[in-house]
């Protein structure tokens, strides 16, 4: 059985809920004025049916604005490539005593050591490129030289990459190689 309180409690919060539906101000619908549709001037039709009307907006101006182009500075590639390290210049000067040698395993190792340790040095794969190419492995001395090319910081380490490539492109009889590395060697 329903308690007596329960049930009058029940009652009055359903009359107040009623009571608050009543009171709640009514919203009048607004009434909105006719937007004013700019006239056409004109329509213009396209090919596929398409009819363009252009409007007359007196509030569009077209103005020609200047274009301002900021002027940059020729900056000269400089990267920190980790030559200042001394285990590299130590290794370099290994790479160059064994190179000079004809010790070609020698200088190789050396070579890779000092590109672990500066991977965007220039002289590293060039030394590489060379050896490749002592060693008859043509087509991995060009792909050094390349890569070299890469970091390569001046007109003369340029054309020794491409003195490089020139070479393997002869061994391997690569015409395009040939031409290509002479172009670029006239062009420096």
């Amino acid at each position: 059985m329903i308690n007596r309180y329960t049930k009058y409690a029940v009652s009055l919060a359903v009359i107040l809920a009623l009571v608050g539906c009543q009171t709640t101000p009514q919203q009048k619908a607004k009434t909105s004025k006719p937007v004013e549709k700019p006239k056409a001037t004109h329509t213009v039709p396209t090919p596929d049916g398409v009819k363009i009307t252009p409007y007359d907006h007196p509030e569009i101006k077209r103005e020609k604005v200047p274009v301002v182009i900021p002027q940059q500075k020729a900056k000269s590639q400089k990267l920190d490539d980790g030559q200042s390290i001394p285990a590299y210049k130590n290794l370099i000067q290994q790479t160059q005593l064994a190179f000079q040698k004809g010790q070609w395993d020698a200088a190789e190792r050396s070579a890779l050591q000092a590109q672990r340790l500066a991977p965007q040095s220039a002289e590293t794969f060039l030394y590489l490129a060379r050896i490749a190419n002592q060693k008859k492995q043509y087509a991995n001395a060009e792909s050094l030289a390349r890569r070299g090319l890469a970091f390569a910081q001046g007109s003369t380490q340029k054309k020794m990459f491409w003195n490089v490539i020139l070479q393997s492109g002869q061994q391997l009889k690569n015409q395009q190689t040939v031409a290509e590395a002479l172009r670029q060697l006239q062009s420096l």
